[in-house]
C-alpha cells in the first residue's frame, strides 16, 4: 500500500479499505504529538445544537466570555429561552474583522468536521478550533474529557489493538475503528466511500433491534434523564420483562424519576457503578458530563452491578469515563446471564483497546460490532451480542 500523507486535522478519503492492516499500521507508528487549543482571543460559538448549548454552559461556568453565537438559524434561535442574553449572529452577517481577529469554536459533530471547518476558512475564518479540543485545556476543572488525545502507542497496544480489529464482526466494524483511531490519534478525518455515521440510531443499532425479545431485562448504566429507556420502550413497543435505570447525579436522578415515573416494571437506582462497593469523588450538578472522578468535589457510594444481582439480558452503559471499572463490577452477571452489551469507549482511551479487551476475555460466542454515531472520534459504542441470540431470533 502506498504510504499515505497522515497530516493532522485534515481528511482522506479511501474507495475501498483493502490493506486495511497497512492503514491500521500506519495509523498506530504516527509520531504525531498533538494538544489541546489554548484560548489567547476573544471567542465565537458556531452551532447552536445541543453541543453548542453544552458548550454555552461550559463557558458560562470557567466564566470565559464568548462574543456571540453563530448559526444559520440566527432568527429562530434568538425566541429560545435558552439563548436569551446571548448575542446570535446569521453566518452572512459576522464582521469581517471579527473573522480575522477571533478564535471560532465549532460546536458541531453531527457533519463531517473537517470539511466544515474547511468551509468556515473559505469564508474568511482565520482561526478555528473544536469545542473539544478546546475543552480539553480545562478537564480538572470542568468534568468533559472528549478531547482527549491518543499519545505513543506501545508495541503490546499495537497487538492488543490488532486482536480487537480482528475480531470486529464486519466491514462497517473496522472501518469505524479506523476513522475513531486515525481521528484520536491524528485527528485525521478518514472518509469511505458509501460508509454513513448515523446519528439517531446509537444504542439501538439494527444488529441490535433484530434480537431484541418480549422479556428483556433492560438495564440503563448511565440513564441520565431517560432518553435510552423511552427510546428501548418504544422499540419494544413496551414489551419487557423489566427495567433498571441507574444514575448516579442527585438532579439527573430526580428528573429521570418523574419524566418515568408511569413506567411499568421499572427500578430507577440512584447509584454510581464501578469494580467496588466502596466510595468515590463525584462531579455533580454537570448533567451529561456528571460522572466519578478525583477531582469531584462530592463523595458518593459506589456499587457493582454484580451486587444488585439483576437477570440482565441488556446492559447499556454510558459512564462518561467510568464503563469499564463499571464492566469489571458486572463480570458475574455477564458470565452468568450472557446480555447483549452496548457501551461507550469514547470518554477516555479506555475504549481504545482495554473495553473491547475487557469484553473479549469475558464473553464467549458473540458477534462484536463498533460505530461511530457522530463525527470527531466521538458517539463511539461497543456491541456484544450473543451468538445464540443472533441464531435463534424471538419473536
Amino acid at each position: 500500500m502506498k504510504k499515505l500523507d497522515l497530516k493532522p486535522y485534515t481528511s482522506l478519503s479511501l474507495s475501498s479499505q483493502k490493506d486495511e492492516l497497512d492503514l491500521l499500521e500506519e495509523i498506530l507508528s504516527s509520531n504525531c504529538e498533538l494538544q489541546p487549543k489554548k484560548i489567547n482571543k476573544p471567542v465565537i460559538l458556531y452551532g447552536a445544537g445541543s453541543l453548542g448549548r453544552m458548550a454555552k454552559k461550559f463557558f458560562n461556568y470557567l466564566n470565559i466570555p464568548f462574543l456571540y453565537l453563530v448559526d444559520k438559524n440566527a432568527n429562530q434561535l434568538k425566541k429560545d429561552k435558552f439563548w436569551q442574553n446571548t448575542k446570535i449572529i446569521h453566518p452572512d452577517d459576522v464582521d469581517e474583522i471579527d473573522k480575522n481577529k477571533c478564535l471560532l469554536v465549532i460546536c458541531i459533530v453531527t457533519t463531517p468536521l473537517i470539511a466544515l471547518r474547511d468551509e468556515l476558512k473559505d469564508n474568511g475564518w482565520k482561526d478555528t478550533a473544536f469545542f473539544y479540543d478546546v475543552a480539553e485545556n480545562y478537564c480538572d476543572k470542568y468534568p468533559l474529557n472528549n478531547g482527549w488525545f491518543l499519545g505513543k502507542i506501545n508495541n503490546k497496544e499495537k497487538k492488543q489493538i490488532n486482536k480487537v480489529y480482528l475480531k470486529l464482526d464486519d466491514d462497517i466494524s473496522r472501518a469505524h475503528y479506523l476513522q475513531f483511531l486515525a481521528w484520536r490519534k491524528l485527528r485525521i478525518e478518514l472518509l469511505f466511500t458509501n460508509l454513513e455515521i448515523n446519528n439517531n440510531n446509537r444504542f439501538f443499532i439494527p444488529e441490535i433491534i433484530d434480537v431484541l425479545r418480549k422479556d428483556e431485562v433492560f438495564v440503563d448504566c448511565g440513564a441520565h434523564h431517560g432518553s435510552v429507556t423511552e427510546k428501548f420502550l418504544k422499540i419494544v413497543d413496551n414489551k419487557y420483562k423489566n427495567i433498571y435505570a441507574i444514575e448516579p447525579d442527585k438532579i439527573n436522578f430526580k428528573i429521570l424519576k418523574a419524566k418515568l415515573k408511569n413506567t411499568p416494571n421499572l427500578n430507577t437506582i440512584e447509584l454510581a457503578l464501578s469494580n467496588k462497593n466502596d466510595e468515590a469523588k463525584f462531579y455533580q450538578g454537570f448533567e451529561f458530563a456528571s460522572k466519578l472522578d478525583e477531582n469531584g468535589s462530592k463523595v458518593i457510594g459506589t456499587i457493582t452491578l454484580d451486587s444488585l444481582n439483576i437477570k440482565a439480558s441488556f446492559i447499556k452503559t454510558h459512564l462518561e469515563g467510568g464503563d469499564l471499572k463499571a464492566l469489571k463490577g458486572a463480570t458475574n452477571t455477564i458470565k452468568k446471564y450472557r446480555p447483549i452489551i452496548a457501551v461507550t469507549i469514547y470518554h477516555n482511551s479506555d475504549g481504545v483497546q482495554k473495553i473491547p479487551l475487557f469484553l473479549l476475555n469475558n464473553t464467549k460466542n458473540y458477534n462484536y460490532c463498533l460505530r461511530l454515531h457522530s463525527w470527531g472520534g466521538t458517539g463511539a459504542v461497543f456491541y456484544a451480542i450473543p451468538k445464540e441470540r443472533v441464531k435463534h431470533k424471538l419473536n
